[in-house]
């Protein structure tokens, strides 16, 4: 089977969540078939098992003009590419990007964010009109676009009957860790900022987006200072590859350090970590922290993040309200506090510095890391294109007339609007 990977993010050395993602999927595909990566960046990956071509509307119509599957996530690229497809389209709606719009662009967004609103619920509400098979990241996000897909008319009667719980057309297919454990390093963190080998370092692990609640860390650190306590906090404040638009809350995070007076304690590591070198990083940290502001991307989150947490066997201090939070708790490789409890964040972090409690989240998060490993999602998606694919209707066709004949439904349509007219007598 041809499958073309189109890819919105840049990849290469430097990968956020969705290149990531692309990236460790295709390489597992391409044990089983031809796959070809089309994304920016995408030529500057070597030894790779798939095909790479740099991104453009001109390539990727190329390229998928004899696709047997176009796997996406929706956006960068022209509609009209996916809609006139002739293979398979599989749509990976593991980010909610209309959530984290709606978190970023706040209560009084701009004339022109409200049009960016609009134009991907459209886009998505065709998408998912189209989609042979969608993937998600989680059972809440599976619930979430359950009702989108009900809204577009893709679980009528024809489509339950092939697939009675819809799971040929929405699968759960989690980000997931490398088969290898991290590498460690020569103490990248303590060196870069010359923190003491005494001293507890905490990683704020993920980047400082709008809906993020980095400041909330930083107060939690103040509160242990406070205390008595020392720990210092790196923050990852490199921009974005490809592009970074969001800085409120990181300027926010640094505004909060100089109010504080922390700035011999909390620093910011102002360059993106390279894919390759991320888990020295993390071996070298006591816990990691992460924090968000209440919202609804916060409760359909699948923080990826946090799962390098778990390959590293790192405690995680976080907020509640998102999926992997309520794992850490319930599982014991970390502990949570409620969004925006600067003091219930620092009693957590505290938590983790004691030894035997950081050694009983180590246990807890190697254990829970088993269930989240490329291959396992990668075999996911594997079923899926090995299978025949899920009843699709037109794109004009509801999906509850799907297979009747028009005559049929435009007679039912007037005898019960005959029988309405006769009870109104």
């Amino acid at each position: 089977m041809k499958v073309v990977w189109h890819c919105a993010d840049r990849v290469g050395a430097e990968m956020a969540g969705p290149g990531i993602r692309v990236v460790e999927l295709a390489r597992r595909l391409a044990a089983r078939h031809e796959v070809t990566l089309v994304a920016a960046g995408a030529t500057s990956l070597s030894g790779e098992p798939f095909c790479t071509a740099e991104y453009a509307p001109a390539t990727l119509r190329e390229v998928t003009r004899e696709a047997d599957a176009l796997v996406t996530q929706g956006f960068g690229f022209p509609l009209a590419t996916a809609l006139r497809l002739r293979g398979r389209l599989v749509l990976d709606l593991y980010d909610p990007v209309q959530l984290e719009q709606l978190a970023q662009f706040g209560p009084s967004p701009t004339a022109s964010q409200r049009l960016s609103l609009g134009y991907v619920r459209a886009r998505l509400r065709a998408l998912l009109a189209r989609a042979d098979h969608v993937l998600c990241a989680s059972p809440t996000q599976r619930a979430f676009w359950l009702g989108w897909l009900g809204a577009v008319g893709r679980l009528g009667p024809a489509a339950l009957a092939e697939d009675p719980d819809a799971r040929k057309l929405l699968a759960v297919v989690p980000f997931g860790l490398p088969e290898a454990p991290p590498q460690p390093g020569d103490g990248p963190l303590r060196r870069a900022f010359s923190i003491p080998a005494s001293a507890p370092v905490a990683l704020f692990w993920g980047g400082l987006w709008d809906w993020m609640d980095p400041a909330l860390a930083v107060k939690a650190v103040a509160a242990l200072r406070d205390q008595g306590r020392e720990l210092h906090l790196v923050f990852l404040g490199g921009a974005r590859p490809g592009g970074d638009t969001m800085r409120a809350a990181a300027t926010e995070a640094r505004e909060a350090v100089r109010a504080l007076g922390l700035e011999d304690r909390v620093h910011f590591l102002d360059r993106w970590v390279p894919y390759a070198e991320r888990g020295a990083l993390l071996l070298e940290a006591d816990l990691a922290v992460t924090a968000h502001r209440p919202s609804l991307e916060a409760e359909l989150a699948f923080r990826t993040r946090l799962l390098d947490c778990l390959w590293a066997r790192l405690p995680v201090a976080c907020t509640r309200g998102d999926t992997l939070a309520l794992d850490a708790e319930r599982e014991g490789w970390g502990a949570a506090a409620d969004a925006g409890d600067a003091q219930g964040l620092a009693r957590a972090m505290l938590a983790l510095l004691d030894p035997a409690s950081r050694e009983r989240a180590r246990a807890a998060a190697g254990q829970a890391s088993e269930r989240y490993r490329w291959s396992r999602s990668a075999e996911t998606v594997l079923r899926l294109l090995d299978a025949p694919p899920p009843p699709r209707p037109a794109l004009l066709e509801p999906g509850e007339f799907a297979g009747e004949s028009p005559f049929a439904v435009a007679g039912a349509f007037a005898a019960k609007a005959f029988r309405r007219i006769v009870r109104r007598g």
